[in-house]
């Protein structure tokens, strides 16, 4: 037919390619799924397993410790440092364990005690005995004391010794330097029995050659070391005088004052006898403080207090012009420090022979 136009429609198919991919990767979440299913509750087993017989063995060799386990690696926490190697071959030996991390307090080391040997002093004079130095216990200071005391009476005896556990005992018989005392007798002026570096050493002056004998003889029966140095009837030398001195207990003052404790006056007592036997030594006083305090105070407590004692050797007959007396505070400190020990020991007054 003229003029008609036919027209043809038609149908289009729309096809959806799939990706491949797709099907794999659901099936490697099922799977891991399914390990996540079996494996975390074997997982925690073997964990709870490792904890457990890491803790017995632990136990077992005497060690309490903090056990944890991930898988087969464990850490392991223990109180001591001594324990950590221990910890280590115990858990390592357990069936299973991987590795494992053993930790423990940093190790502390203790300083080493210095020791020193005995020092002990009897300083005998005009039937008096004074007894100073450290010994390692008390027995020991009984020992000299009780030695002593049926001789020249306890109320004559006046015993400054410490004990001090870090000295350490020798072979020489504490009881035998009392016995020293005695054989030196009760005429003996400002003689001294002086155990230092396991060496007896005798010093001052006797009656006779005969006391000086017999102390000698009773210091070889107690110690195997022995000079003497006894003088007969004159002056001691000025190192002897020295070492007398120095054998005093600690001059004594009352807190923060330049007045003598009656124990300080005793010991200045002790010091105006050995000059007196030594009248050709010339002393000087030397006062000293410990760190209390403002450098200023300590120097002029330390002037007064040297100055106390010059003034009460003077008042027990010793001439003034033999002695001199100085104070130096804070600035010559014996031992560094600023405690208690340090403090009693910085705190002094000393007796330097002028040579």
């Amino acid at each position: 037919m003229a003029g008609a136009t036919r027209t043809a429609s038609s149908t289009g198919w729309e096809v959806r390619k799939r990706n491949p991919l797709i099907p794999i990767g659901v099936a490697v979440v099922g799977l891991a799924a399914l390990v996540v299913t079996f494996e975390v509750p074997h997982r925690h087993a073997v964990e709870d397993s490792l904890t457990d017989r890491t803790k017995v063995a632990l136990a077992k060799a005497g060690i309490d410790a903090d056990v944890r386990f991930v898988g087969r690696d464990g850490t392991v926490k223990v109180g001591s440092a001594d324990e950590k190697d221990k910890a280590r071959e115990v858990t390592l030996g357990i069936d299973g364990v991987r590795v494992v991390d053993v930790q423990a307090p940093p190790k502390v080391t203790t300083p080493e005690v210095q020791r020193s040997a005995i020092s002990v002093k009897l300083l005998v004079d005009n039937g008096k005995v004074t007894l100073t130095g450290a010994v390692p216990a008390e027995g020991d200071r009984a020992k000299i004391a009780d030695a002593v005391k049926p001789v020249f009476g306890a109320e004559n005896v006046q015993d400054e010794m410490t004990v001090d556990a870090t000295r350490v005992a020798d072979d020489t018989d504490l009881a035998g330097l009392g016995a020293v005392a005695v054989a030196l007798g009760k005429d003996a002026k400002a003689a001294v029995v002086d155990l230092t570096d396991h060496v007896v050493t005798l010093t001052g002056t006797v009656a006779s050659a005969e006391t000086k004998d017999k102390a000698e003889t009773a210091a070889k029966a107690a110690a195997k070391s022995v000079r003497n140095e006894l003088v007969v009837g004159q002056a001691a030398a000025p190192e002897q005088v020295q070492t007398q001195l120095v054998a005093l207990p600690t001059v004594e003052f009352e807190n923060d004052s330049a007045t003598l404790t009656p124990q300080g006056r005793a010991v200045v007592e002790n010091a105006a006898s050995i000059l007196r036997a030594n009248p050709n030594i010339k002393v000087s006083i030397e006062g000293h403080t410990d760190l209390t305090g403002t450098v200023e105070h300590n120097q002029t407590l330390s002037e007064n207090r040297a100055r106390t004692v010059l003034d009460t050797l003077v008042s027990l007959g010793i001439a003034a012009d033999r002695l001199t007396s100085k104070g130096f505070g804070e600035s010559r400190p014996k031992v560094q420090g600023s405690d208690a020990a340090a403090n009693g020991v910085n705190r002094r007054v000393e007796f330097i022979v002028q040579q």
